[in-house]
């Protein structure tokens, strides 16, 4: 059975774009920006990253990069590789448009770390 389907306690992050401060937000770029809405988002490492967007909001590879890029990068550490990472984020709740947003920056911007570990 696949080990990601027999770990059932798995520690979840949710970012969540659609209410408080970001739900007026339509777009979400720079990763100087994402990594000051860490504390925010209260981001922290974890097993499992689940997005929630509005259809109006657009997430970029770099905003993405630079809110959660170093913790994607602890995990993909202890994963094989990067199809496996993708397997443990949630792009399903975003539009296509920041899904291949985030895709992409995993793809490129962290594949590129995948040779150093």
């Amino acid at each position: 059975m696949n080990d990601l389907i027999k770990n059932t306690h798995m520690n979840t992050v949710t970012l969540d774009f659609t209410s408080g401060d970001m739900a007026d937000i339509s777009l979400f770029t720079g990763r100087k920006n994402g990594r000051k809405a860490k504390q925010y988002f209260n981001v922290k490492n974890g097993d499992r990253f689940i997005f929630i967007a509005n259809d109006y909001q657009v997430i970029t590879s770099s905003y993405f990069l630079g809110l959660v890029g170093e913790e994607l990068t602890t995990l993909l550490k202890k994963l094989n590789n990067i199809n496996d990472l993708l397997l443990r984020v949630d792009f399903t709740q975003l539009n296509e448009v920041s899904q291949n947003e985030c895709v992409r920056a995993i793809k490129r911007g962290l594949s590129e770390n995948e040779l150093l570990l």
